[in-house]
């Protein structure tokens, strides 16, 4: 071929070249296109797990790649919420977080961040479930307000057990014992099982614990349930009172939530894929009927009203560890 005869044909391959290169790009650019990671900053078992495990089974169908579960435990879930906080921002390495490892933690450092938010890239809300203050079988009392009279009959008082210092069962129960006056001393576990073997057992006057890990005592009449802590009744358990319904709680509610997560700096076309995804798997009543099991409803919220709620909660939590005086340990 002539040298003027290749000429001609330049226009050509170098369109050729564009449209191969741009394809290309295109499709290192899809997401996702591989399997996704999604840690759970706790051991195996607990709410997080088993809202992770039944929220993955469709997420996997809404991005189209493996979900894998990731239990990345210790520091009270802060190990896990480090390893995502570290990863790269590509989309691949997601969170199931909730507000005690993102929020509450850093509230209770000597010099809490301004942001505990900067970290990460807040997708999705995904669900959310009453927390419950039980009494031990035996205990003396039919509600709070003579759990409270007890209380004050007693030299040193009753003790309540929670899931651990800084937890969200540890912030109800000393916004209890704040609103109240109550007399009340707080025994911090290592999470909620072993608080209500110990309310089961008469080890511990009461104590604060999910719903969903209490509940199957107070069906069996092993433990008494004073409260729960959502702003209204929950379906869970329609005649438990509320704790907003004590004149000295008016408007008080705080629950356990859960949400996804990513490391800050995610990109805004997989941030809208994300979100996209999970409002399709949150209106999966197939999910809706699993949480359920756990005492967790299903909650929608994404973009900036999921960050709002956000700031709300970190508010009302540093309201709490402020009137209390709870220090970091």
């Amino acid at each position: 071929m002539s040298l003027f005869r290749f000429a001609r044909y330049l226009p050509t391959i170098a369109a050729a070249l564009f449209a191969l290169a741009f394809a290309s790009a295109g499709a290192q650019a899809a997401y996702p296109d591989r399997p996704i990671r999604l840690v759970v900053p706790y051991p195996a078992g607990g709410s997080s797990d088993i809202v992770a495990r039944s929220f993955a089974e469709y997420f996997e169908r809404a991005m189209g790649q493996p979900v894998v579960i990731e239990n990345v435990g210790g520091a009270a879930g802060h190990n896990g919420a480090m390893r995502v906080a570290g990863a790269a921002p590509d989309g691949y390495t997601l969170l199931i977080g909730a507000g005690s490892e993102l929020l509450i933690r850093n509230l209770l450092q000597p010099t809490p961040t301004a942001d505990p938010m900067r970290p990460y890239t807040p997708i999705s809300l995904i669900g959310a479930g009453p927390m419950v203050i039980v009494g031990k079988p035996d205990i003396k009392a039919a509600d709070l307000k003579a759990v409270i009279a007890l209380a004050g009959q007693q030299a040193t008082g009753l003790n309540y057990g929670s899931a651990g210092h800084g937890s969200f069962m540890h912030l109800v129960g000393e916004a209890f014992k704040f609103q109240t006056k109550a007399k009340v001393t707080h025994v911090p576990y290592k999470g909620a099982a072993p608080v209500m073997t110990d309310v089961v057992g008469g080890h511990v006057d009461l104590g604060v614990s999910s719903l969903a890990a209490a509940l199957p005592f107070i069906k069996g009449g092993q433990a008494r349930a004073f409260a729960v802590t959502s702003a209204g009744r929950t379906e869970f358990a329609p005649d438990v009172p509320t704790l907003a319904e004590m004149p000295e709680m008016k408007d008080f509610s705080l629950e356990l939530w859960i949400g996804l997560f990513g490391p800050a700096g995610l990109p805004a076309d997989v941030v809208t894929k994300l979100e996209q995804a999970a409002r399709t798997v949150l209106d999966e009543p197939e999910l809706k009927t699993k949480l359920a099991r756990a005492s967790i409803s299903v909650r929608k919220l994404s973009g900036a009203e999921f960050k709002a709620f956000l700031d709300a909660e970190n508010q009302k939590y540093k309201t709490i560890i402020t009137d209390s005086e709870i220090k970091g340990q």
